[in-house]
């Protein structure tokens, strides 16, 4: 092998030495890129034979003295990759600048003298590695040349800086054995930076650019070693898919290298197709090594995906058939259980009626009985009315007795023994103190024998005792005072000077002793008039009392009366709840089995259709692997070609390769790729919002919404973006490049998982947006770094990108984060577009009457398909016993019913679709001649990029001839008329834009091609005119002919045959 490196004998053995083979060097490349994955975020790369050269290429620029690389491009080729693998193997560092918004050269400058202090100061091995996407600015690269060329960069460093590092180098300076001047410091420094410092530019070819470049900065290319990334071999792209693939679950091991071989065949053929179509075109499609990962990985996730929509749909299919057969055996079941169920319910009607006639007799019993207990009740109310106002009337009576009692208490507190031994000590008190205690003594005669002896010796005998005789006045038996002492008592009590007021000025104990005495007669005689009523109340009580006792018994035997019942009762309605539960059961069993009959009966046609619908997806699912490599090939590389070359690559060129190959890969013969990527829902629904109704435009919204990387939509006629922002609405945000704040509202849109609309691109896009638009995820995919800012990554974020340049040049580089579609109206969608132009002012209420029937039309299909999915759903959700789901059942039966009116409404809206476009038809010929004269007007920008006409001018000229044409009775006539005031509008606003010597070539191309429009020329006398394709190498037998002239009749008559 003639490749050399420094690596050759392992990483442990720096020798320059050739290596011994390719298998040797892969393995230990192989070990160095395990180390390099286990301390730098991993790199997963595929060592294929040009990956492992560059390598060498590049680490041995890199161990070269002043080593600098110039590696040379498109855009994902490895060349960074690589670069950090080959730096790492010589253990130098890697810095890359990280842009921001406002990195401009002051920044620069910042992070390059940051690098030499660490390669100068330091002696830190470091690779600055720089891509075209981090040149924001070309005076960048003035910073660069100087650096390359000299190591001085002037004003890097202010004064004081550069004094520091002068002191920090001149030790080593004088290690070095040379003076510590200033100027050799300096020099010192320089060298060491230029030694230390390593440059790696990864540089695109594409366009000037790099030529521009070289000429402004010489350095660029005299001071680096170039190392040039040619396009990946055949071998190379096969290798990597295989790698890839080896992790695929969904492949069939023996057809993997078919698939890698497909994917490298796929590839290999869009780069010659872009070539043709820059040339025919001039439009510019790139594919890069990037290009080709990104459909690698698209593949993996299209065929993990479609594998499980394909098993779920499935699942649930042959769920419903297996719950729709296993209905019909349930039912003879449900009827035996119903006829078993119906013997019982008829036995359990007998015991409840036997029951109701046993619990009707006790009832009658128990209100017998209770009309006694209310009689009794009534009498016990009656009485206790009557005792309650009579216990009422001495309770009123004794309460005006009661303040002569207090009183008589009153006087006793009054009387201690002090005042008694006082009393009693006197020698011959007044009369009115010994008339006090003689009717003290008439009052407590025992048994009511008055005292003969009331004088004051006896009374001082009665109070010789002094506690005894006051005890017995607090205990004095107030209610029963014989009659001797009351009529003896009056005397005294008659007495005007018997007053305790008069008394107290004699003597405070007899004049309480006066008072006890007033008050306990006053007492006593209230008394007696309340003790009548006492009786009759006691009497009344006793009464009461032994009603009450009769009540208690009567109630006491209802209530044993009522336990009766209550027994019987609970009895009877066991009976009947089990009874009820017995019937409910049998409705419920009945009922199930309408339902089951039902459910069969409505699903006997989507039994049929659900079983083909299950064989069929067995067949897709053996052809899966194809299917989706086909998809995967139409969403990564057709986008942006017209609808010519589409068709072209996909049914001339892919599908007879897959059939082509060693091992064929299985796929659908005549697949469609929208039928796997859409249904007629989503497409009814695309066009209800805006989309045209062309192939074109559906093929390029199933792009746009099965895409991984961003869509990148060219759409000058804005056709496009109309349906993005119909489709989505206020939930859209829609940014400029370069307005104020877009930045922020596109973090707020990534953290929020907002989808944004990025209108109106330029050719070059705001470098800051590279990680955003390359989807470079960091901390597992949590954040995409914005600038120097981290923003938090929402996986439902999606960004749109829009561009209304006609023929954008993009750089590879961008084309291959994005997914490029061509939203450029074709001729067929313009035409349909014109013809509900002219008809709508022509016949409006055609026009509305077609525009409303096919959006109930498409209403139809999403509804049929909602409510099919809807019915699956349930059926194969539905657990345990779901026969008895009447809403599932009901459900069905609104499914068939609105299915079948639908289909109805279908048939009938056919048949008037049929008679719109019948009516709509005669009008066609002047919208295609209106779509065939923009197509020429917008060719002409290929004879000078001058000549551009945006569509939406065109229809107004449109409008304008259509309404200028004049009238006509006869239809046929005025289709005339409109096409010929068309034809010379356009003509006459075109001609006005043209340098004369244009306007005979567009004066030509006009009546061709209508001539061949209405076929009459034939289109290979066309070419023959305009070409005139000549036969070499032959000698005119005329002289008025030259010899090429001779050439072509010699052609001409070949063709004629």
């Amino acid at each position: 092998m003639n490749l050399f490196c420094h690596f050759a004998q392992g990483l442990g053995e720096p020798r320059y030495m050739a290596v011994e083979s390719w298998s040797s060097l892969n393995k230990t490349l192989l070990e160095v890129l395990d180390s390099y994955n286990e301390v730098n975020a991993a790199l997963n790369l595929v060592l294929f034979e040009d990956a492992m050269a560059h390598i060498c290429r590049i680490n041995r620029i890199l161990e070269s003295p002043r080593g600098n690389a110039l590696l040379v491009g498109v855009g994902g080729s490895g060349k960074q990759s690589l670069t950090r693998m080959a730096a790492f193997i010589s253990n130098l560092e890697v810095f890359q600048i990280t842009l921001k918004k406002g990195y401009g050269i002051t920044d620069l400058k910042s992070d390059l003298g940051s690098l030499y202090i660490k390669a100068g100061s330091k002696n830190i091995g470091t690779v600055f590695l720089m891509t075209d996407a981090q040149v924001a600015d070309e005076k960048f690269l003035v910073l660069v040349n100087d650096l390359l060329a000299s190591g001085e960069i002037p004003d890097l460093f202010p004064d004081d800086e550069v004094e520091t590092i002068i002191g920090s180098v001149r030790s080593e300076v004088r290690g070095l054995g040379l003076m510590d001047t200033r100027e050799n410091c300096w020099k010192f420094f320089i060298d060491r930076v230029r030694r230390q410092l390593k440059v790696a530019l990864c540089f695109s070819p594409v366009g000037n650019k790099l030529r521009v470049r070289s000429r402004k900065f010489p350095a660029v290319v005299n001071c680096t070693a170039i190392d040039w990334f040619h396009k990946w071999p055949q071998e190379a792209l096969e290798s990597v898919s295989l790698r890839f693939l080896q992790d695929v679950e969904n492949i069939e091991p023996q057809i993997k290298e078919s698939v890698s071989k497909f994917m490298a065949y796929v590839h290999t053929c869009v780069n010659h197709t872009s070539k043709e179509y820059l040339t025919n075109e001039r439009r510019y499609n790139y594919t890069t090594p990037k290009s080709f990962l990104e459909q690698i990985k698209l593949y993996q996730s299209l065929l993990g995906q479609k594998s499980k929509e394909l098993a779920n749909k499935m699942e649930r299919l042959e769920n419903g058939l297996q719950k729709l057969n296993s209905t019909s055996a349930q039912v003879d079941d449900l009827k035996a259980k119903l006829a078993a169920q119906e013997v019982e319910l008829k036995q359990k009607n007998e015991d409840a009626d036997k029951l109701i006639k046993v619990v009707a007799v006790e009832a009658d019993k128990v209100s017998k009985e209770k009309a006694v207990a209310d009689e009794e009740e009534e009498k016990v109310a009656a009485i206790t009315v009557m005792v309650t106002g009579k216990q009422r009337d001495c309770e009123e009576d004794l309460a005006k007795a009661e303040p002569a009692l207090i009183a008589a208490q009153e006087a006793l507190n009054t009387l201690n023994k002090n005042n008694l031994t006082e009393l009693k000590s006197f020698g011959s008190p007044v009369a009115a103190v010994t008339n006090v205690t003689a009717a003290v003594m008439v009052l407590m005669a025992p048994k009511g024998r008055v005292p003969k002896d009331r004088s004051w010796k006896a009374a001082k005998v009665m109070m010789a005792k002094v506690d005894a005789f006051l005890d017995s006045l607090i205990h004095f038996n107030k209610e029963n005072i014989p009659a001797a002492c009351l009529e003896a008592i009056k005397p005294y009590l008659a007495n005007p000077e018997f007053k305790p007021d008069l008394v107290a000025t004699k003597s405070n104990a007899a004049a309480g002793l006066c008072s006890w005495v007033l008050n306990i007669v006053k007492f006593y005689e209230v008394y007696c008039e309340v003790e009548p009523k006492r009786q009759a109340l006691n009497t009344a009580n006793a009464e009461l009392a032994a009603a009450q006792e009769k009540l208690a018994a009567i109630k006491k035997k209802i209530n044993l009366l009522n336990e009766n019942l209550a027994k019987l009762t609970a009895k009877y309605t066991t009976a009947t709840d089990e009874k009820l539960k017995c019937q409910q059961e049998a409705e419920v069993t009945a009922h199930t089995i309408s339902l089951a009959n039902r459910l069969v009966g409505g699903l006997v046609s989507e039994n049929v259709r659900w079983a083909e619908a299950v064989e069929n997806f067995k067949k897709q699912e053996r052809t899966l692997c194809g299917d989706v490599l086909l998809i995967t090939a139409f969403i990564s590389y057709l986008g942006y070609f017209t609808k010519r070359y589409r068709v072209h690559l996909m049914d001339t060129t892919w599908r007879p390769y897959l059939s082509q190959l060693k091992v064929p890969i299985p796929v659908t013969s005549d697949l469609d790729p929208l039928t796997m990527l859409t249904d007629d829902a989503d497409i009814a629904g695309w066009q209800n919002e805006g989309l045209p109704a062309d192939r074109m435009s559906t093929e390029n919204a199933t792009i746009l919404t099965s895409c991984q990387r961003w869509p990148l939509m060219v759409d000058p006629q804005l056709q496009g973006i109309k349906w993005i922002k119909n489709k989505y609405g206020d939930s859209l945000r829609v940014i400029h490049i370069g307005q104020k704040g877009y930045l922020d509202s596109i973090e707020r849109a990534l953290s929020e998982g907002d989808v944004v609309l990025m209108e109106n691109l330029e050719e070059n896009v705001d470098p800051v947006l590279g990680p955003l638009l390359g989807r470079e995820t960091i901390k597992k995919g949590r954040y995409i770094k914005i600038g120097d800012k981290e923003c938090e990554y929402n996986p439902s974020f999606r960004l749109i990108l829009h561009t209304k340049l006609g023929s954008p040049h993009y750089q590879p580089e961008l084309q291959a984060q994005c997914t490029l579609i061509n939203f450029t109206v074709t001729r067929d969608g313009l035409e349909d577009q014109l013809l509900a132009a002219v008809v709508s002012m022509e016949r409006p209420d055609l026009e509305q009457l077609k525009s409303e029937l096919t959006k109930q039309q498409n209403g139809f299909k999403i509804t049929l398909k909602t409510l099919e999915d809807n019915l699956l759903s349930r059926l194969s959700s539905a657990s345990g016993n779901f026969l008895g789901d009447t809403e599932l059942v009901e459900n069905l039966e609104t499914t068939k019913r609105t299915a079948a009116e639908i289909e109805e409404k279908v048939k009938e809206a056919k048949v008037t679709e049929a008679k719109i476009n019948e009516a709509r038809e005669h009008y066609r010929p002047a919208a295609a001649r209106a779509s065939l004269l923009y197509f020429i007007m917008n060719d002409l920008n290929k004879i000078h990029p001058m000549y551009q006409f945006s569509l939406k001018a065109f229809s107004v000229v449109f409008q304008k001839a259509v309404l200028k044409a004049e009238p006509d009775a006869e239809l046929k006539q005025r289709v005339s008329n409109l096409t010929d005031s068309i034809t010379s509008s356009v003509f006459h606003y075109t001609t006005r834009g043209l340098f004369e010597c244009d306007k005979l070539t567009f004066i030509a191309q006009l009546a061709f091609q209508v001539l061949l429009m209405n076929k009459e020329i034939n289109p290979t006398e066309l070419d023959f005119l305009v070409r005139f394709p000549a036969q070499p190498g032959v000698t005119s037998p005329v002289d008025f002919l030259s010899n090429h002239s001779w050439g072509g009749i010699k052609v001409q008559r070949g063709r004629d045959g």
